[in-house]
């Protein structure tokens, strides 16, 4: 969901392999992404030297925005000071400052899918955004848990749009992972949120967090840049979906769309019309 990145692995070749494949099988979209090729002995001695030539390495080849690094049961029973590695590479290397490196603590034995999604956003946040002197007029942010798909993403946007807000989503698998045709050749994920756009998110008028995983990254990004949150537990349904059209007419001033009440009404009649059915 970052646009020109290389996600990466801290662990065995085998760790990042099984992950791969689970993806490349949902999505059925060729999905880049690296490891650091942990070994026995490295595993042991500590994985300092493999983080180095992995970044070092993927830097050179593929020249990615960002590098984005996830530890795995392997090197999180060792206990790699992670943190302490990059530190230390930005200060041997500086010509890797040119890459944003964001790591996130990912251990399998710890938490669920949701809890890692929402330990990943918080860390890009935390690594990428910066308060600003200004807010941007119209702009919000969109925090999108990880039961939504592409789809759901692309027509998230388009209500929130039909307001006259400008959102930033991220993560934005809806511009990587919606099973287009691309025209050009990338070694780095193509499509979603630019670290541009993600750099600007202090400067927007409220967050939008949804599904309850992602409360903690609202929070996190509220206490950075001031920026006020809602959550939703979720956007289906009459009541939920209500909430949130009730939200964004506050927040941009604007009235409901004859678009979505017509479609609202269009509803109630198909659920009128199956209740026998499924009653």
């Amino acid at each position: 969901g970052m646009n020109r990145c290389m996600p990466m692995m801290h662990g065995s070749q085998g760790c990042t392999s099984f992950g791969l494949v689970l993806l490349v099988r949902h999505f059925r979209e060729a999905i880049p992404l690296q490891t650091t090729a942990m070994n026995e002995a490295t595993t042991i001695m500590g994985g300092y030297d493999n983080v180095e030539k992995a970044i070092l390495n993927i830097r050179s080849r593929t020249k990615p925005d960002l590098i984005a690094i996830c530890s795995t049961g392997l090197t999180e029973t060792k206990g790699d000071d992670v943190d302490g590695y990059l530190k230390l590479i930005r200060e041997r290397h500086p010509e890797v400052n040119d890459t944003a490196l964001v790591y996130v603590s990912t251990p399998d034995f710890a938490g669920a899918f949701q809890d890692g999604w929402s330990k990943a956003v918080t860390a890009l946040l935390g690594a990428l955004v910066e308060p600003a002197a200004e807010p941007a007029a119209a702009q919000v942010n969109v925090l999108p848990g990880c039961h939504l798909t592409p789809g759901d993403i692309d027509e998230i946007r388009e209500i929130i749009e039909a307001f006259g807000l400008k959102p930033i989503f991220l993560p934005d698998v809806s511009g990587s992972l919606d099973g287009h045709m691309s025209d050009e050749f990338s070694p780095t994920h193509l499509g979603g949120t630019t670290l541009a756009d993600a750099r600007a998110m202090g400067a927007s008028v409220h967050t939008f967090a949804l599904g309850e995983q992602m409360r903690p990254c609202a929070q996190a990004l509220k206490d950075k840049t001031g920026v006020p949150f809602t959550v939703f537990q979720r956007l289906t349904g009459l009541a939920a979906v209500d909430e949130f059209i009730a939200k964004l007419m506050r927040v941009s001033g604007a009235q409901v769309p004859a678009k979505y009440k017509r479609q609202r009404s269009q509803l109630q009649d198909a659920m009128l019309d199956a209740h026998f059915f499924i009653g």
